[in-house]
């Protein structure tokens, strides 16, 4: 098996030599370097030419989020790995968006880490799994978001306005009369704006409303 030549950038020396020891005994790594903030690994990098950056983002002098695209032009090759304790959405986009192979936290354990390392070395992309809960959390309030806005924007000019007036808390017979058009209208577009919004009663009319912006709550 080819030896994997790991380069380590994090703030804490304690914590670099644990993480060196874990990754010597599980795997075949070897540790090539190492630095204590971003600016430091960007020198001693061109002399390296690691397979594997192991990467914190809290640092001193250059964090990691801002190195990740300096490190990838003097080393196109390497696959970095984020290896922090932020667990936000905030965190694991900017990462990823700067061209990270993997994003770890950083109670990992030795068998997760080994993965993580042969996941990226074959190309793919490794995330822990409270990142990946996280992530796919994040992913399905998007796209609950953007349903109602895409459910929103099916209504009619006339659905809106109506929709506005039941959430307001008006009747159907004080709608027709302020709209000129008769009861049975008003009922017939609050059934088609209750099916468009996949909604079972008012109360869900008016939750959406109010997300929406068209009403204030």
């Amino acid at each position: 098996m080819q030896m994997v030549k790991i380069f380590l950038i994090d703030d804490h020396r304690v914590f670099r030599q644990g993480l060196s020891e874990l990754l010597k005994k599980n795997g075949n790594n070897e540790i090539v370097g190492e630095a204590s903030n971003g600016r430091e690994a960007l020198e001693k990098l061109r002399e390296c030419k690691p397979d594997v950056i192991f990467l914190d983002i809290s640092m001193p002098e250059l964090n990691g989020i801002d190195a990740c695209p300096m490190i990838r032009k003097i080393v196109p090759h390497a696959r970095i790995i984020i290896l922090s304790m932020y667990d936000t959405s905030k965190y694991i986009c900017s990462a990823l968006s700067r061209g990270v192979s993997g994003y770890l936290l950083k109670d990992i354990d030795a068998c997760e880490l080994k993965t993580a390392v042969e996941t990226v070395m074959n190309g793919n992309i490794y995330l822990s799994q409270r990142i990946n809960q996280q992530v796919i959390k994040d992913y399905m309030d998007i796209a609950h978001e953007n349903k109602f806005a895409s459910l929103i924007d099916t209504l009619t000019v006339r659905e809106k306005e109506i929709l506005q007036l039941v959430a307001e808390g008006h009747s159907g017979k004080e709608i027709a009369d302020r709209l000129n058009i008769s009861y049975k209208t008003v009922e017939h577009h609050r059934y088609k704006i209750m099916s468009k919004l996949s909604c079972h009663n008012v109360a869900q009319m008016i939750r959406i409303a109010i997300k929406e912006g068209i009403i204030t709550a």
